[in-house]
């Protein structure tokens, strides 16, 4: 009785080192152990293709498009295109601050 008086009196006067990297390696394993295990999970899940399975429905399905936008989208590319073409072949004017 009088030492669980005296136990729970002063808690940090019970230091007990072995017990304590004890519960720091069981942490850091179980923490190994979990991060492990859903990683395998992740891998297998992936390699069974019940990702790709799905991917693959996306894929099959029917894809529609607005052509006036594509065309637009194509138009401003092709601007683009010809303006970058315009600066490789002509040299810019340089103002020089120094004259």
């Amino acid at each position: 009785m009088l030492r669980l008086k005296k136990s729970l009196s002063s808690p940090g006067s019970d230091f007990k080192p072995d017990r304590d990297w004890r519960i720091l390696f069981g942490s850091f394993l179980i923490l190994v152990i979990a991060i492990f295990s859903v990683s395998v999970y992740l891998y297998w899940s992936l390699d069974t293709l019940e990702a790709v399975g799905r991917a693959r429905t996306l894929v099959d399905s029917e894809i529609r498009f607005d052509r006036p936008a594509l065309e637009q989208v194509v138009t401003t590319l092709g601007e683009k295109k010809a303006r970058f073409e315009a600066l490789l072949t002509t040299s810019p004017a340089i103002v020089d601050p120094a004259r």
